[in-house]
């Protein structure tokens, strides 16, 4: 059910404190934050939140282009302002460019990855079901048979590589995880095509270690889908660095 704009309103006070645009921004943001507005309730218009908030109508326009680049808002022409429902892919993640522009080491983003990996492969174990793992195999087979194709389609093998990892995250059936685990394979990307395309063998290193994260996942053998997670870090590290 959305969300009246004027129970929106009634929910939100003034903080002349702040600049005009960052505060109509965080005024959203904790209105979000304490599940005060959801995804899909309209917002108040453009007028309503000027006067609410006593700011200007041009701030409170800048903090919607801000806000809906950030995938938090979708502005529909002639309709109103609604929350996204978040289920789309954001065209700019601004904890994905910060993470860049931090610029870590390699051993930094293994030890980060290994250690999240770890826990996704856990929730996996407890909380899939049978037809979860599944699809998990379903998108294991579809990476194995690419693996001998020719010609070669880098772009083909890249996505079914990341598909396995996104199915992954999926099944863990914990939303926070999969959130954290998908961003982070997202700024992984890069480094996966870079190997594809320098190892004509990284396709097979990677199916073979695709495969024992699958295997343990069936078993339901956690120290076993740990080791794959381990093995399956170290074969990329040992790639990446020949």
């Amino acid at each position: 059910m959305q969300t009246n704009g004027l129970g929106i309103m009634a929910r939100l006070t003034a903080r002349p404190s702040e600049s005009s645009v960052d505060y109509v921004v965080n005024s959203i943001k904790e209105l979000l934050l304490t599940q005060k507005v959801r995804p899909g309730d309209r917002l108040p218009t453009e007028m309503e939140l000027a006067r609410l908030l006593s700011v200007s109508r041009g701030s409170v326009r800048e903090a919607m282009k801000i806000l809906s680049a950030f995938g938090i808002v979708e502005i529909k022409r002639g309709d109103g302002t609604y929350v996204a429902n978040m289920s789309g892919k954001v065209l700019f993640d601004p904890l994905l460019f910060n993470l860049i522009l931090s610029q870590p080491n390699f051993d930094e983003l293994k030890e980060f990855r290994l250690l999240l990996e770890k826990d996704v492969v856990r929730l996996v174990i407890k909380n899939a079901s049978t037809e979860d793992i599944n699809l998990l195999r379903v998108a294991y087979e579809e990476m194995n048979a690419l693996k001998d194709q020719e010609p070669r389609s880098y772009d083909q093998l890249l996505d079914s590589d990341l598909k396995f990892h996104i199915v992954l995250g999926q099944i863990c059936n914990n939303r926070l995880f999969e959130k954290i685990y998908l961003f982070i394979m997202e700024y992984f990307k890069p480094f996966i095509a870079q190997s594809l395309r320098k190892h004509t063998n990284f396709s097979l290193e990677s199916n073979e270690t695709h495969r024992r994260v699958l295997d343990a996942v069936e078993r339901r053998d956690i120290a076993a889908a740990e080791r794959a997670i381990e093995n399956s870090l170290d074969v990329w590290q040992n790639l990446i660095f020949k």
